[in-house]
């Protein structure tokens, strides 16, 4: 006679092979009507779990991988929190891995990344970076889901799911605030186009200028502040003019320019108006206050987790049918959280703490 399995459960109960493992080994995000069900069917059949194999499973079957690309961007630690606040419902564990330490992007870093993930058997994965094809690709082959979030998918996998903003409007959003105040010379301060939303940050910037008469001037830095800070430098040098505005494509660019600005004594937003993306905690309490395009990070971050985990779940659901763990993508797993211009002073208002709402 075949032994119990927690199949055998499943099938009893009709719920999923996860949601029984976590009842059985009394972890948190299982109702007390589920565990009580659960227990009674085990007891029922004679089932009796095997602890050593579960605790050789622990570390992967209930863990999940984040690929951030430089955790020195503050941006990430709302985004990790909200990822956190998430999983910790379902018991799962978040392995944090830092392709682009001090904001530069390691090639050979996210490779080694990839195969360590999978040697973990993790879950799934979260990436805050677009995987190159070959990564992307080695994922599948393992039935390992990924959700991308601050970035696309890659271009040969445009339907993998992802949590974005569109930073094409909010960047018209930030261009057409500039444009109110009547600013002709813009600048913008960023990072390189590996970071994939570059692009429609710039996109955005370059079509209100142009709608607002403005001419933008793009400065390329490495993404992290010492680089900004020397690439500024460099400009100002050359141009021998300072520009109406600086924007800031995000955090790390933002404090390279604010470094700079300081050593020039040149007043904010007397001299030089500033606006930066991404908010941060203490950002209004810098002197003057800063205008910042909020992207709301926390909620991108819990947004991708629940993702993630309905994809992981549907996995289990398919193996309990004997359908197989690859990942079921659908259209509605591609969403999109709409970012606010937080108007503070930086940018020449006078008053501060008020919200402009997405276009």
């Amino acid at each position: 006679m075949a032994r119990p399995t927690i199949r055998d459960i499943s099938r009893l109960t009709g719920l999923s092979t996860y949601t029984i493992s976590q009842a059985l080994r009394g972890a948190e995000g299982v109702s007390d009507d589920s565990r009580a069900r659960v227990l009674a069917a085990a007891n029922d059949i004679g089932y009796i779990p095997n602890r050593a194999a579960q605790d050789l499973r622990r570390t992967n079957r209930d863990s999940v991988g984040l690929i951030t690309a430089s955790t020195s961007n503050s941006y990430y630690l709302d985004l990790i929190g909200g990822i956190q606040s998430m999983v910790q419902s379902l018991a799962w564990t978040v392995i944090i891995a830092d392709v682009a330490v001090d904001g530069h992007y390691d090639a050979e870093q996210e490779n080694r990344t990839v195969r360590r993930l999978i040697e973990a058997r993790v879950a799934g994965v979260i990436s805050t970076l677009t995987l190159r094809k070959e990564n992307a690709d080695l994922l599948s082959k393992w039935d390992i889901p990924v959700v991308f979030v601050d970035s696309s998918p890659p271009a040969a996998a445009p339907d993998l799911p992802s949590v974005t903003t569109d930073n094409y409007q909010a960047s018209m959003l930030v261009g057409g605030h500039l444009a109110g105040h009547g600013y002709k010379n813009w600048l913008f301060l960023a990072y390189p186009a590996i970071w994939s939303t570059r692009v429609e940050r710039e996109h955005g910037l370059r079509d209100a200028a142009t709608a607002a008469g403005a001419t933008l001037t793009v400065v390329e830095s490495a993404n992290d502040a010492s680089s900004a800070s020397k690439a500024l430098a460099a400009h100002l040098d050359s141009t021998g003019q300072v520009p109406d505005v600086l924007i800031a494509g995000n955090n790390p660019m933002l404090l390279g320019a604010l470094e700079h600005l300081r050593i020039r004594d040149l007043r904010i937003p007397g001299d030089i108006a500033v606006v930066g993306y991404d908010e941060f905690a203490w950002s209004n309490l810098i002197q003057p206050p800063l205008t910042l395009l909020n992207e709301r990070s926390g909620e991108i971050g819990q947004e991708a987790a629940r993702t993630l985990s309905e994809i992981i779940l549907g996995q289990e659901e398919s193996e309990i049918r004997g359908e197989g763990s690859k990942p079921d993508y659908r259209p509605d797993h591609q969403k999109q959280v709409a970012a606010e211009l937080i108007v503070r002073q930086s940018c020449g208002c006078g008053a501060s703490g008020s919200h402009l709402p997405p276009l």
